[in-house]
């Protein structure tokens, strides 16, 4: 099941510790607490910037969020496509397709036209979603893939 975090914000400080784990690399200011604080300012209505749970029950299985000002080195770009993370046991399944299509009708609902993503290495993941290569850059001396899709 996909569910909007405020709806099952007994998942947020797991997923703080996971993201903040995953891409404190790519922010110079940015750590759990961080993560916490934009997950307690979203709302679950349908507006952005929103983060998607896919749960069992208790059991959390990935998340990705639709958020503004994702990426430093593209700041006149948004909405982005962000944290798409999928616990490791459950990896190789398709979550991550699921979890990016989920992400792209939620931005489309909220009345985004496009959506851009970047990625160190999930660049085929996101070509198969129908986002296309802007550039390549860095980020934070990273390399980093930028990507765009258009939104129905």
């Amino acid at each position: 099941m996909i569910s909007q975090l405020a709806d099952v914000p007994f998942f947020r400080n797991q997923l703080a510790a996971l993201h903040a784990a995953e891409w404190k690399h790519l922010y110079a200011d940015w750590d759990e607490r961080s993560a916490l604080a934009e997950f307690l300012n979203q709302k679950g209505d349908g507006s952005l910037p929103a983060t998607l749970v896919l749960h069992e029950g208790m059991e959390l299985v990935g998340s990705v969020s639709v958020v503004f000002g994702d990426c430093p080195a593209r700041l006149d770009l948004d909405p982005w496509l962000a944290s798409l993370y999928v616990v490791p046991q459950r990896r190789g399944l398709g979550h991550s397709l699921g979890l990016v299509q989920a992400g792209i009708e939620l931005a489309a609902a909220a009345g985004a036209r496009r959506l851009h993503v970047f990625t160190e290495s999930a660049e085929k993941l996101f070509q198969r979603c129908g986002f296309e290569i802007l550039e390549r850059t860095m980020l934070q001396d990273v390399p980093i893939t930028v990507l765009a899709r258009a939104l129905p």
